[in-house]
Order: C-alpha cells, then sequence, then structure tokens
C-alpha cells in the first residue's frame, strides 16, 4: 500500500482507540463509492457558488464520523478550507450562556487545509490575506513592493484592509476589519502580544466586550448571537484568497437531541433550520456544512429533528428510496452497514497497515480473517450490537497481542471474543423534570441572575412562570403602571410589568417603535410607543431611566434584524444623514406591509432587495464614520445616496402595484355582489 509512516501510526492508533484518524482514512475506504461520488460531485458545487448542507444519519459505529473525515481528506486536496468539532453539552448552535460562542471557537481552532491538515491554520490564512491586500494596495497606489510594508504606508494598508473587508462581509464588517488591521499591525511591528489579541477576537475567545475594547478598540465580540454570521465572513475571505469554499463538519448531533429544556431544543432546531435555509437558497456561497447523528436523532417525534415540524418537512427521507435504490442528491444520506465481503477487504488492509507500522509479518492469513469474522458474526448478540467499529477494534486488539506474545493461540484469542452492547445510551440518565420542577429551578435562575436586585417573591414567582424557558432577565426597577406599582423588569425579549396582584403586561420589544422619557423633580415618566397606541410608565428613578432605554435599544437592534423591515430600521439608526433616515423610515413600513398583507409575496419582495440594500447601507455607514472626507469619497456617498433614493422609488411602486391588484379585486367583487343584489330584486 502506498501509505506513509505517519498515515499508518494514525490509522492503527485511532482505530485502536475507537476513534477516526485525522489522516490517512483514503487506505481504509471500503464499500462507500456511491457516497465518495457524491461528496466529489457536491464539492464542485461547492466550488462553483453553491451552497449545502447534508445530514449523515446511521447507528452508532456505522461509519458517520468516518464519512467526515474522509470529506476532509477529499476537500483539503481540492483547496478547500475545512474544519471540525462535535455538539457536546457546552457546544451548541443556539445558546445565551456562551454554548454557541464555544461552538465557534472550536470550529476556528480547527481550521485546516492541505499544508497544515491537522488544524491550526487560521493565523496562516489571515497572512495570506494580508499579503494579497498588501499586494493590491502596491499595485493600486504604484508603490514598489519592497517599501510597501514601511511605516509611511501603513494608513494605506489599512484603508485596503477595510475596504476590502467591507466588500466581502454582510454583517460585524467595521469590528471584523479592525481585528484584522489589529493583526497586521502587530504582524509589522513585532507587537506578539497585539496580534494575539488580534487573533483571539476573531476566534471568538474574548468574553466581554470591555475587556475586547481595550485590547483592540472594538465596539462588539464575537458570541452567540452573532457566531454564524462571522463563520460567513470568514468563508468569503477564504474564497477571495483563492481556495474553492469552506466545510463545516459537526459530529455527535445526539447532543443536541439530549438537551432536557424542550425550549432550548427547538430553538437549536430553529437555528439549524435558518442555517439549512441559507445554504439551498442561495443566501450565502461556497459553504458545505455537515451533520452527523443516530436514526433517533433524525426520527424521534418527541425529541428529535422531526419533532421540529419546519425541520421536518426538509429532512423527509424520498419516500421511493430502498436498501439497492438510493438517492445521493437529498440532504438525508443515511448510511448503510458494510456486507461482510467489504468488512473483510477492510481488514485486509488493516493487517497490511499494522504489518507496515511496526514493521512485522504476523502470521495472520485471509483464512485466519475468514475464521475471525465467521466466530464474531455467530456470536450471540452480533446481529443487534455489532458494528464495524468493535469488529475493528477486537481485530487490531488480537493482532497487537501476537505481535508483543508470538507464542499465543490466535484461534482461541478468536474464539474467547464476546460481544457487548457498547452502544451509546439515547436517554441522559437523569428523571423527566415535571413542569413544577422546572419552574422551581427556574425560580432559583432568576433569584442567581437577580441577586443584586430585590424582587418580592409574587413578583419572582410570576416571572419564573412567565420566563419558564431560558429568558435572562437583564435589569429590574420600581415603577407605576396604569395606577398599579409593581416591577418594571427588562429582559432578552421584551419590557415585563408585574403589579402588587401578580399580573404581567408584556411589552416585546418587536411591537416597540420608540422610546422617551419626561423628567421630573425625583421621577421619571417613560412614554413607549406600541403600534398605534403610546404606553405610560411611571415613577421611575431619574438615574435610571437613561440606562434603562439604553439597554433596550441595544436589545431591539440584536432581536429585531430578521426580516427587511427592521433591517432598515436598523440603519436608519446608525445613519446620521437625515435624508437618508426618513427615506429608510418610509421604505420600512412598505416592507412591514408587504410582509403582513402577504407572506409570500413579502418573501419574494425580501429576496429580491434585502441582499443589495443592505450592502450600500453598511458600505455608506461606513464611509460616513470614517470622516473622510475628499471628492471621491464624497461622490461615492453621493452615488450611494441615488440608488437608496431610486430604491425607494421602487418599493413605493410595488407596494402601489399590490393595492392596485387589491382595487381591481375589490371592485370585481363588488359589482358581482351589486348584480346579485339586482337578480333578487333587492335594488334597482
Amino acid at each position: 500500500m502506498n501509505i506513509k509512516p505517519k498515515e499508518a501510526t494514525a490509522v492503527i492508533n485511532s482505530l485502536i482507540g475507537g476513534v477516526v484518524p485525522k489522516i490517512g482514512v483514503q487506505h481504509i475506504t471500503v464499500g462507500r463509492s456511491n457516497e465518495v461520488t457524491m461528496l466529489i460531485q457536491a464539492l464542485e458545487e461547492i466550488k462553483n457558488g453553491h451552497s449545502m448542507m447534508k445530514f449523515w444519519i446511521g447507528d452508532f459505529g456505522s461509519g458517520k464520523s468516518f464519512m467526515l473525515h474522509l470529506l476532509d481528506t477529499v476537500a483539503l486536496k481540492q483547496k478547500f478550507v475545512v474544519t471540525n468539532t462535535d455538539f457536546t453539552p457546552h457546544t451548541r448552535l443556539y445558546s445565551n450562556d456562551g454554548k454557541a460562542q464555544a461552538l465557534y471557537a472550536s470550529l476556528m481552532n480547527n481550521i485546516a487545509i492541505q499544508t497544515k491538515p491537522e488544524g491550526g491554520a487560521i493565523h496562516i490564512l489571515l497572512e495570506k490575506w494580508i499579503e494579497k491586500v498588501i499586494m493590491q494596495t502596491a499595485g493600486d497606489h504604484k508603490i514598489a513592493l519592497t517599501e510597501i510594508r514601511n511605516p509611511q504606508y501603513f494608513d494605506l494598508i489599512e484603508r485596503g484592509i477595510m475596504q476590502t473587508v467591507n466588500d466581502i462581509t454582510d454583517v460585524g464588517a467595521f469590528d471584523f476589519g479592525i481585528a484584522i488591521v489589529k493583526y497586521y499591525e502587530g504582524f509589522i511591528r513585532q507587537d506578539d502580544i497585539l496580534k494575539k489579541n488580534a487573533l483571539r477576537w476573531l476566534k471568538g475567545e474574548y468574553t466581554t466586550k470591555t475587556e475586547a475594547r481595550k485590547d483592540l478598540n472594538v465596539s462588539d465580540i464575537v458570541n452567540d448571537r452573532n457566531y454564524y454570521e462571522m463563520l460567513k465572513n470568514f468563508c468569503r475571505l477564504f474564497v477571495s484568497i483563492g481556495y474553492s469554499g469552506l466545510i463545516i463538519n459537526l459530529d455527535e448531533a445526539i447532543n443536541l437531541y439530549k438537551i432536557q429544556n424542550p425550549g432550548m431544543r427547538q430553538k437549536n432546531y430553529e437555528k439549524m433550520m435558518s442555517i439549512y435555509n441559507d445554504c439551498f437558497q442561495g443566501k450565502v456561497e461556497h459553504l458545505f456544512i455537515n451533520v452527523a447523528g443516530t436514526t433517533d436523532v433524525l426520527e424521534d417525534p418527541k425529541k428529535g429533528f422531526y419533532s421540529y415540524d419546519a425541520l421536518k418537512t426538509r429532512l423527509q427521507v424520498n419516500k421511493f428510496e430502498t436498501a439497492q435504490l438510493r438517492d445521493y442528491a437529498q440532504p438525508v444520506i443515511r448510511l448503510m452497514p458494510l456486507s461482510h465481503d467489504e468488512i473483510f477487504i477492510l481488514l485486509k488492509n488493516l493487517k497490511e497497515i499494522f504489518d507496515f507500522n511496526y514493521n512485522v509479518q504476523l502470521d495472520f492469513s485471509y483464512k485466519d480473517i475468514h475464521h475471525f469474522m465467521e466466530e464474531m458474526y455467530n456470536k450471540p448478540g452480533a446481529s443487534e450490537f455489532l458494528t464495524p467499529r468493535e469488529v475493528i477494534r477486537d481485530f487490531l486488539n488480537i493482532l497487537n497481542i501476537l505481535r508483543q506474545n508470538p507464542d499465543a493461540d490466535k484461534k482461541k484469542l478468536i474464539a474467547d471474543i464476546q460481544i457487548k452492547d457498547e452502544r451509546e445510551s439515547l436517554e441522559p440518565e437523569i428523571e423527566i423534570e415535571t413542569e413544577e420542577e422546572r419552574r422551581l429551578k427556574r425560580k432559583k435562575e432568576i433569584e442567581k441572575q437577580c441577586k443584586n436586585i430585590i424582587l418580592p417573591p409574587e413578583v419572582l414567582d410570576e416571572l419564573s412562570a412567565t420566563l419558564l424557558d431560558d429568558e435572562n432577565v437583564l435589569k429590574a426597577l420600581t415603577g407605576s403602571f396604569k395606577n398599579e406599582a409593581g416591577m418594571l423588569i427588562a429582559t432578552e425579549k421584551r419590557l415585563l410589568f408585574i403589579d402588587k396582584r401578580q399580573k404581567d403586561t408584556s411589552f416585546p420589544y418587536s411591537r416597540i417603535n420608540e422610546m422617551k422619557y419626561t423628567q421630573g423633580p425625583q421621577h421619571s415618566v417613560l412614554h413607549i410607543k406600541l403600534d398605534n397606541e403610546t404606553q405610560h410608565i411611571e415613577f421611575i428613578p431619574n438615574n435610571q431611566v437613561k440606562p434603562l432605554i439604553n439597554l433596550l435599544e441595544a436589545q431591539i437592534d440584536i432581536l429585531e434584524r430578521k426580516t427587511l423591515s427592521a433591517e432598515l430600521k436598523y440603519w436608519e439608526k446608525l445613519i446620521g444623514n437625515q435624508g437618508i433616515k426618513t427615506l429608510l423610515n418610509r421604505m420600512s413600513k412598505i416592507a412591514l406591509i408587504i410582509q403582513e398583507k402577504d407572506q409570500q409575496a413579502g418573501e419574494t419582495f425580501t429576496m429580491r432587495h434585502a441582499d443589495t440594500v443592505t450592502k450600500l447601507l453598511k458600505q455608506y455607514y461606513t464611509i460616513e464614520i470614517s470622516e473622510m472626507n475628499s471628492e471621491e469619497v464624497n461622490n461615492s456617498l453621493n452615488h450611494i445616496a441615488e440608488a437608496i433614493t431610486m430604491t425607494h422609488q421602487a418599493f413605493e411602486q410595488e407596494l402601489k402595484n399590490i393595492f392596485q391588484t387589491d382595487m381591481l379585486d375589490i371592485e370585481a367583487e363588488a359589482e358581482a355582489y351589486m348584480q346579485s343584489l339586482r337578480n333578487r330584486g333587492l335594488i334597482n
């Protein structure tokens, strides 16, 4: 076999340990030719700008992790950037306590390229990309490559980096660019601490904005909320360097299935569906995401992916598929067990790799391999519990005994094999919580969150019932609403007022259009405009009202950028130009009207406008805050402003077209109604 010593050692040591080797998997690939063909075709599509998501489903030990590692091997040779991580109790797709950020950090630490397949390649890619920007800047300004790195050209390169980042990113471009600039600055000035801090930001290892701001002068960090956007930013960055795309492999999806809290589990599935939609609706390019899990993880109607209806409709397996008629184009790929012939070939290959690795020639013939397989597959429980993983491990263990004990009886070793159920338990070993137990547990969590806030017992009871599913309390203070004294509580998603009668009133942030306050001698009144009505909350201490409004505005920014209307409102707040702000306000209202009037028309409207409009606004805002003043910059701002004005006219026309269609329908319906009344002699 054409195998390298390093690969042989990795294969043998990993398989004995029950895990898939990071390198050398191509030498033990057996019986997966159709899957490999599909992977090659999929990678070709990703190269061409498409994105997709695949779910690898099979029993424990059936080869899910093996297929992900094989994909890595194939992808690296085709100049993809790849990264892998496992879902664990501490890493997941959605969280509000750092678990999603931890998933991102793990993925970034495991970034691999062909010259560094073991991972840890992010700094290499960054330096490649920065070098490309430096050469581009030198060419644009006709500066010699031998001089471009001199300190006097630092500002030119910084602008080049920020401009290029702005072109390839959608969300978080400014801080993302600042971190890369700081990395470059540390690189040029040989400041290892600055480089380390910049890399730490890019890898999602900062836990507080305060620390990141102090080290790098950035306004935000990678967190549970924005980590997926950062992954998409990196995907575009890698492609801009010249790589084919980004492959993300997520194994052990059973740890999502095991999440105890139904609400949190559903939110993880919702995030998965959102990523799935991005990939198949063309909202992201050059991205290939793979998820591996068991059949129960996919199909369990209570806890699996199928428990989330929107995900179930997308992951239904082709009903015409059988063991003989396979469909590898669908999102879900079921891994069928290897046949006995395929297992034999695999063991034969492993025997050759074993001999090569230890430089021995063990007396274990093909006939002995047949004997080993007959013994294993005829043991009680083999049909139910035996997996390729256990067959391989027992086979290599016997070879190891024979290598170290030449006088050992191989027939006796084979005869002593026992079959055990070594599959992991799908159910966590705890009792299912009752609703009351969950409520009491939530009450303790809220007490812990509010340790510096005195909450009356009745308020705490009502709050724990209202916020049963993982919504954190951010601030609480006393006040009065509609002449009822009580507690005003800001959470991640809403403003709550709980009066002394334990009655709560909720103001979801999605309904808040405007907030202002009037100040008295000691207390202020908070005025909240909700759709078409305004609510007044009184007796808020003067020193508390402004921090409260700042907190609420920050949460609204975080939560409300899911629709085109919300995205436009977000940029309306950031952009300083009053004319642009007025246009965005009207455009936001039009987008909301269309979305609420007809969901399908709203989705079409969003797909038509969202990406381009967001990119225009992001570029406008970046130039505006840069405070650069030159003819070129002013011309750019004017061009963008003209484009936004034209887009506003297009919005107005689309709304007019919808209402004209409605009016024609109403007129036709009214005429038919009047004619029916005439036919009955009820009117002349």
